[in-house]
Parts: structure tokens; sequence; C-alpha cells
């Protein structure tokens, strides 16, 4: 086996390719996470509330949608861990 393709080699080059892959899935606005629990929506106070800032404001979006959010054209804040770290204006594409 050549020093190219080592087992180490071939993981550390799958696991990157299937990072690219999903970020590439994100940013067109498909989630391909099986966990929903990482974003929960409180509508009448137009907050959200993050679990991970690991997510595109695309996919955001339409978790946001999927969760119960109607307040569109206004912004909601963004909370992860107890911070404000964002306000965002709610404007679903699909």
């Amino acid at each position: 086996m050549s020093k190219y393709n080592n087992q180490e080699n071939i993981t550390s080059r799958l696991v990157r390719l299937e990072s690219k892959l999903v970020r590439g899935f994100e940013e067109l606005g498909v989630s391909l996470d099986v966990n929903r629990d990482w974003l929960t929506v409180d509508n009448a106070s137009k907050i959200i509330y993050l679990s991970t800032t690991g997510r595109s404001i695309t996919v955001m979006m339409q978790e946001m949608k999927a969760q119960g959010a109607t307040k569109e054209g206004e912004f909601y804040e963004v909370v992860h861990g107890g911070v404000l770290v964002a306000n965002i204006l709610y404007n679903p594409k699909y």
C-alpha cells in the first residue's frame, strides 16, 4: 500500500468530502440533520433559541418556518447559550 492510500489518509479525505457536501446542501437550503431539536421558536416573543450556531441562515429560516414562525418581514432575536447573538429578518424562500 502506498503512503498516500493508508487508512488514516482515506478516512481524513472522506470526512473532508462529507463536510463539503453537507455545507453545500445547507447553502442550498437543504437540512441534512435528523435531529430537529437544534432550534426552538417562541413566535409570540419573536425569539429563536439555538443549541448550535453551525447552521446556515437559509436552513435556519426553513427550520423557523417548520417550528411555527409566522411573522414574515419582522426581526427575530437569536439566542444561543442564553446570550443574544443576532437578529434575523424572517423572510423564508420556500
